[in-house]
């Protein structure tokens, strides 16, 4: 491939893919968000016949217009897959090949798939309709404080899957001891354990329906029980989120702390380590606020220490110094 090829490989890649301190990619990426949530109330609006029928041709325009902006975004996605660092060393082909099978590059496939296919195939509009409204998971290209939770989730994988298996057993055996006392009793409700797990889900999650109740006193027992014992069940898999959710800020918190100290060891915050600093908060998925609290805490911590309490002399070096 020739340079200016590579080159605008680059550029392509920087603006789909690069931090938004960078105005086009800034620009670029409040475009396609407005147009995600755009799609996502043109499908609520759909779903109402007299709307529907009144704005057919506006809303068929902007679905037109819709899917060919997200074809460009995917095939240039595609395209510019070879400059990812994820995929440093490999040939062109094989990082577009790998891509291809990232589960946001099928997210973004299947946002756009379905229309294509509804050319040649009848598809039923209420899937058509399911398919369209995955359009809003793309939102996960533009804001990075979604990875957060899907790294939570990834790592905290094992400790999850043990939480829900205690709620599958206690929902299993709720169900079943209630089958046991109410079956005679409530046989319009309680006739199989089928029934009763839907009954034991309401009541763990402490939804509470009330479209099913036990009648006896041993069953009304057992409910107050169950529901006790679902107070604290159905909490295990949000304590273990929320904690470990917050692990992971402080973590992400003071991997930046650290790069902003590092930036102001000399004293001063250049162009391309306020870019490097920004770069870095977005991919963490950390606010600019919190950055820029940082970056005042260390020039505070840096003008405290700068000169020896009990001589006054200064602690920094004479570059430094001379700067200021």
């Amino acid at each position: 491939m020739n340079t200016a090829a590579r080159t605008w490989r680059s550029v392509t890649f920087g603006i789909l893919e690069g931090p938004q301190c960078y105005p086009a990619s800034r620009l670029v990426g409040r475009f396609i968000v407005a147009l995600i949530v755009a799609n996502g109330i043109a499908v609520v609006l759909e779903s109402n016949p007299a709307i529907h029928l009144r704005y057919l041709e506006l809303f068929t325009a902007f679905e037109v217009f819709s899917v060919v902006v997200f074809s460009a975004e995917y095939l240039a996605r595609l395209w510019a897959a070879a400059e990812h660092p994820h995929y440093a060393g490999k040939g062109p082909l094989q990082a577009r090949l790998r891509y291809m099978l990232r589960p946001m590059a099928l997210v973004d496939l299947l946002a756009i798939l379905p229309f294509y296919l509804s050319l040649f195939v009848h598809i039923d509009l209420r899937y058509l309709r399911l398919f369209r409204l995955m359009r809003l998971l793309k939102l996960s290209h533009h804001f990075d404080g979604l990875s957060i939770f899907a790294t939570v989730l990834r790592r905290e994988a094992s400790s999850i899957a043990g939480a829900l298996m205690i709620m599958l057993v206690v929902t299993v055996v709720s169900a079943c001891l209630m089958f046991t006392v109410e079956n005679q009793a409530a046989p319009g409700h309680f006739h199989s354990v089928a029934d009763s797990i839907w009954w034991a889900v309401v009541t763990l999650t402490t939804v509470g329906y009330g479209d099913i109740t036990p009648v006896t006193f041993a069953g009304k027992l057992l409910g107050i029980v169950i529901m006790v014992l679902g107070v604290g069940t159905m909490a295990l898999p949000a304590g273990i989120l929320a904690a470990r959710f917050t692990e992971e800020l402080q973590f992400r918190r003071e991997l930046l702390a650290e790069k902003v100290r590092q930036a102001l060891e000399d004293g001063v915050l250049d162009a391309d380590e306020e870019r490097s600093l920004e770069a870095m908060q977005e991919r963490l998925g950390i606010s600019r606020q919190q950055l820029e609290r940082l970056i005042r805490l260390k020039q505070q911590q840096l003008r405290q220490y700068s000169y020896c309490p009990h001589c006054g002399s200064s602690l920094r070096s004479p570059a430094a110094a001379a700067r200021d």
